[in-house]
């Protein structure tokens, strides 16, 4: 179950949002929560993953609504005369990865979602290694 969404908190977390109605980010929250990503943002509060995917949907809807297209990458070339423009693909592995690099905000939660997933702890080479007791009980 999700909490409920708090959409003052929203739009003071992205004011660029604050003039877009109430009943539109609702519906990117109905989105959200019902898509097969709905469960990653069970039990948050606050500024939460689930507030950077609201502000991802309503990133691409805002730039759809103005017939702006996202770029996929990098442009690397351009070309004025019958205007050509070519870009380098972004840095990516999963389809998931390329749809969150759409918007500042898929991007943030990426990077968290990242942090989220990566779990249990790093050991290192043999400097980050002297807490840790090797075989036979000595240190390093």
């Amino acid at each position: 179950m999700n909490p409920a969404f708090d959409i003052a908190a929203f739009q003071t977390a992205f004011p660029q949002f604050a003039t877009t109605p109430s009943d539109t980010i609702q519906g990117w929250v109905t989105l959200v929560i019902n898509s097969p990503m709905g469960g990653w943002f069970e039990c948050e509060t606050g500024l939460t993953n689930q507030q950077l995917m609201v502000a991802h949907i309503g990133y691409l809807f805002s730039k759809a609504a103005t017939g702006q297209a996202i770029p996929g990458g990098a442009m690397v070339s351009a070309a004025e005369g019958s205007v050509n423009a070519a870009f380098a693909a972004p840095p990516i592995k999963t389809g998931l990865q390329y749809y969150l690099s759409g918007s500042p905000y898929g991007q943030m939660l990426w990077a968290n979602l990242c942090v989220a997933a990566a779990g249990g702890d790093y050991v290192g080479g043999l400097p980050e290694r002297r807490a840790f007791r090797k075989v036979y009980g000595t240190f390093q």
